[in-house]
C-alpha cells in the first residue's frame, strides 16, 4: 500500500486501537517579559490592509494564528518552516506540553476536547534533544522504559492461564524492540557522548524514538527527529516513521504520527503523506504532500502543485523541500532592492542566483497566507479533517483519561509503586556507573576526618583542651552538611530527563522524588557513619558510655542528613549550576558562623540573634557538644594555673559558658530531623513547580491529575 493510499481510511475501516485526532483554529500565546518595540504605522496599515492580527499585544506574544489541520492512523504528516516558524510549539501543543495560552479545539475520534492531555497514555513524544542516562546501556534503558510505560497496565503474558511471567513479557517487549530499530549491535554499549565513545547519533535517534514506542503508542509525536543526522541516517529514520504508522514495527496496529522536520532531503518527501508548511506562526499550506495517480505513483501535486498554481514554480535541478524554504525564510538578509534598482540592474536578475525571492520575503509569506487561506484547497482540506468527527471510538480505546481514576486507589497503588521501583534501580544502577557523586562523599567523609583527627588526636581533658574539642566538633559538623555536594547539582542536571518522562505521563513527580532521594539516602548514612566512626575515636570523646557514642553517631548522620536535604532543596530552586554554587556556598557560610563556634551566642549583635534559631549546623553543634561536654570535668594544668589563673570547670558550666543547654542534644536531634523534613517538602514542590517551562497552574493540574 502507498502512503497516500492510507489518507482515505474512512471511521468505517477504523480500528479500536487507533486514534486519529484534528486541531482547529489553535492559537498559542506566551507572556511578554521584555518591553515590547513600539509598532510603527505603516506596519499598522500593512496589517489591517492584510487583515491579519499583530503578532504582540504587549502582554503577550502569539506564537501560533489560527492553526487548523489532522492526522489519521496510519499517516504521518510533516510539519515544515524555517527556524521561528512555530513548529516546535506546534508539537508541544499537540502533545499537551503547553496548555497556558492555547486556545482551539482538539478532535479524538469524534469527540471534542480543550487540550490533548486525554491521550497521554497512549502517546508518544520524541524531543529535539535526546534526554538519556549515558551511562546505561542501549538495552537497560530500553528496558527502564518499557517498566516505567507499563507499571499498571497488562502485558502479554499477565492474562490468566498463561505462565509467563510479567518480567519474561517485558525482556520481550524490549527484545522486539531492538530487533524492530536495529539496535541489536548497541544492545550491551553504553550510551555515552556521541564522538567520545557512545553509541552513533543515529542509534541514539533510534533509540530515543524506541522509547516512545515499547507501550504502542497510538499518537506518536516527533520534534526535529533528524536534526544532527546525516541525510542516509535521516532517511533512516524517517523510514522508520513510515513503517510505525504503516503499523510494520511488530505493533499490529497502525499508529498516527506527526514530525516537525526542518530541511528534509528530497527522498524523504514523499514518506509525508501530508505536509503543514509554517511562516511566522501561520499556515502557508496544510494538505497532501504529493498526490497519487491511480496506479499509485506519485505526482508533482500537493504542495508544490499548490504553489506552480499560485505562481511559484519549482525551479528545474533545485530540491523541492530547498524550495519551499527559501521561498518562506523571513529569517535570511534580504537584497536591498532598492540599491540594486538605482545601480541599473534588473532586481530579478540579482537574485536570480542567490535567492527566491526579489522582494521582502515578509511580505511574500502574508500573500502565501492569504491566498491559502481563501483557496479551494484549505476548504477541501478542512472538509476532509471534519470527518473525523464523526467517528466514533472503539469499545476498546479509552480516550477520556479516567480508566486509572475508576480502577480506585488499589490500582494507583500498585502502578506507584512499579514505578517506583524501575526508578529506584534505574537510579542505583547509575549512581554505580557515576562513581563522581560517590567518591566527593568519601572524600569528605572519611579523607577530611582523618586530615582533621590527625590535628585533634585524643584531645585533653582540659579547660584549654575543651576550646579544642568544640572546633573539633564544629568542623566535622561543617565538612559532613556539605560532603553530599553532588546533591546541588543533581536535580539541575536532570531536570530535562525528569521533565520530559514525567510530562510524558511515565511517572508522577512523588515517585521519582521519592526513589531518588532514598538512593541517595543511602550512601549519605553510610559515609555519615564512617565519618563519625572516625572522628568520635580519634578525638578521644569515648568516655566507655555507649550512650554517648549513640548520641554522637546519630547526632553527625541526622546533620548529614540535614545537609543534603538543604542542598538538594537549593538546587531545586536555582536554575543553573552557577546559580547553585553561589547561593548554597553563600547561605552555608552564614549558618556556619552562627553554629556557636566562631562567635558566642551571648555576644551576638541583636539584629542577627534569630540566625542562630534557625542554623541547623548550629543545631548540629550545639547537640554533639553538649552529648560530649555534660559527662566530663575540664582540669587545669599546672602550668595554665600558674601562668593564667586556670580554675576547672565542670562540662555543663562550660556549656553555660556558650551558652549552650547541657539536656539539648536530642531536642537538637529532633530539630535536624523536622527541618530536614521541611527542606524536602520545599524541595518537592519546587522540582516540581520551578523552571519547568509550564505555568504554576499547569503544573497544579499535572500535579493534581498524577496524584502527585
Amino acid at each position: 500500500r502507498s502512503p497516500l493510499a492510507m489518507a482515505a481510511e474512512t471511521a468505517s475501516t477504523m480500528s479500536h486501537d487507533e486514534v486519529n485526532l484534528a486541531w482547529r483554529d489553535v492559537t498559542y500565546d506566551v507572556p511578554v517579559k521584555v518591553k515590547v518595540k513600539p509598532v510603527k504605522q505603516s506596519d499598522v496599515n500593512n496589517t489591517h490592509a492584510n487583515n491579519t492580527q499583530p503578532s504582540s499585544d504587549g502582554d503577550h506574544k502569539r506564537i501560533l494564528h489560527g492553526l487548523s489541520g489532522h492526522v489519521r492512523a496510519g499517516q504521518v504528516v510533516a510539519v515544515m518552516g524555517p527556524s521561528g516558524s512555530g513548529k516546535t510549539s506546534l508539537i508541544h501543543v499537540l502533545g499537551g506540553r503547553r496548555e497556558s495560552g492555547v486556545s482551539g479545539s482538539f478532535v479524538v475520534n469524534g469527540k471534542v476536547y480543550p487540550n490533548t492531555r486525554s491521550l497521554l497514555g497512549d502517546l508518544g513524544y520524541v524531543t529535539q534533544e535526546d534526554v538519556l542516562l549515558n551511562s546505561l546501556t542501549t538495552k537497560e534503558t530500553l528496558m527502564f522504559a518499557t517498566r516505567l510505560r507499563l507499571a499498571g497496565r497488562k502485558v502479554h503474558g499477565d492474562e490468566p492461564g498463561k505462565t509467563k511471567s510479567r518480567a519474561k513479557a517485558i525482556e520481550e517487549i524490549v527484545e522486539r524492540a531492538i530487533d524492530d530499530f536495529d539496535l541489536s549491535r548497541a544492545a550491551n554499549s553504553p550510551i555515552g557522548i556521541v564522538g567520545q565513545g557512545g553509541i552513533s547519533g543515529g542509534e541514539k535517534r533510534r533509540l530515543v524514538i524506541a522509547m516512545e514506542c515499547v507501550h504502542r503508542p497510538k499518537l506518536l509525536l516527533l520534534d526535529e527527529p533528524t536534526s544532527g543526522l546525516d541525510a542516509t541516517t535521516a532517511l533512516l529514520v524517517c523510514n522508520k516513521l513510515r513503517d510505525i504508522a504503516n503499523g510494520e514495527q511488530g505493533s499490529g496496529h497502525r499508529a498516527a504520527v506527526v514530525t516537525s522536520i526542518h530541511q528534509p532531503r528530497s527522498s524523504i518527501m514523499p514518506l509525508f503523506d501530508q505536509c503543514v508548511l509554517l511562516a511566522d506562526g501561520r499556515e502557508v499550506y496544510a494538505g497532501p504532500t504529493y498526490e497519487a495517480n491511480p496506479d499509485g505513483s506519485l505526482t508533482t501535486g500537493g504542495v508544490m502543485g499548490w504553489l506552480a498554481d499560485v505562481g511559484y514554480r519549482c525551479p528545474m535541478f533545485e530540491s523541492p523541500p530547498d524550495f519551499l524554504l527559501d521561498l518562506i525564510n523571513t529569517r535570511v538578509d534580504e537584497p536591498d532592492v532598492n540599491a540594486v534598482e538605482g545601480a541599473g540592474v534588473n532586481p530579478i536578475d540579482a537574485v536570480e542566483g542567490g535567492g527566491a525571492a526579489i522582494r521582502d520575503r515578509s511580505a511574500m509569506v502574508r500573500e502565501l497566507t492569504e491566498w491559502w487561506a481563501g483557496s479551494q484547497r484549505r476548504r477541501a482540506f478542512l472538509a476532509d479533517g471534519d470527518a473525523i468527527k464523526q467517528m466514533r471510538a472503539g469499545p476498546h480505546l479509552d480516550i477520556s483519561g479516567e480508566g486509572d481514576d475508576k480502577r480506585g486507589a488499589r490500582h494507583w497503588a500498585v502502578a506507584w509503586m512499579a514505578r517506583y521501583n524501575a526508578l529506584f534501580g534505574r537510579t542505583f544502577l547509575f549512581k554505580l556507573r557515576e562513581p563522581s557523586g560517590v567518591a566527593t562523599q568519601a572524600v569528605n567523609s572519611v579523607i577530611m576526618p582523618l586530615i582533621i583527627g590527625s590535628l585533634y588526636y585524643n584531645t585533653p581533658l582540659t579547660v584549654s583542651g575543651a576550646a579544642d574539642r568544640l572546633r573539633a566538633i564544629s568542623l566535622i559538623v561543617l565538612i559532613q552538611s556539605f560532603s553530599a555536594f553532588d546533591q546541588l547539582l543533581l536535580f539541575p542536571k536532570e531536570r530535562g530527563l525528569y521533565l520530559h518522562e514525567s510530562n510524558g505521563g511515565m511517572y508522577p513527580t512523588s515517585a521519582y522524588y521519592a526513589s531518588r532521594s532514598l538512593v541517595e539516602l543511602v550512601t549519605i548514612v553510610l559515609f555519615a557513619l564512617t565519618s563519625a566512626c572516625i572522628s568520635y575515636e580519634m578525638f578521644g570523646l569515648n568516655d566507655g558510655s555507649g550512650a554517648a557514642r549513640v548520641e554522637f553517631y546519630m547526632m553527625i548522620v541526622a546533620v548529614t542528613v540535614a545537609g543534603a536535604s538543604f542542598l538538594t532543596m537549593i538546587g531545586t530552586m536555582c536554575k543553573t549550576f552557577e546559580q547553585t554554587n553561589a547561593v548554597a556556598a553563600t547561605m552555608l557560610i552564614v549558618l556556619m558562623l552562627f553554629d556557636g563556634n566562631w562567635i558566642n551566642r551571648r555576644n551576638i549583635p541583636v539584629y542577627y540573634r534569630w540566625l542562630p534559631e534557625v542554623s541547623f549546623l548550629g543545631y548540629a553543634v550545639e547537640g554533639a557538644v553538649a552529648s560530649d561536654f555534660k559527662r566530663h570535668t575540664f582540669v587545669c594544668t599546672e602550668r595554665a594555673v600558674a601562668e593564667e589563673g586556670c580554675v576547672p570547670l565542670t562540662g555543663n558550666q562550660y556549656l553555660r559558658m556558650l551558652d549552650f543547654d547541657p539536656d539539648s542534644t536530642w531536642p537538637m536531634f529532633w530539630l535536624l530531623v523536622l527541618v530536614t523534613a521541611c527542606y524536602r517538602v520545599v524541595a518537592f514542590f519546587a522540582l516540581h513547580f520551578l523552571w519547568t517551562g509550564q505555568t504554576y497552574a499547569e503544573r497544579w493540574a499535572k500535579l493534581v491529575h498524577s496524584n502527585a
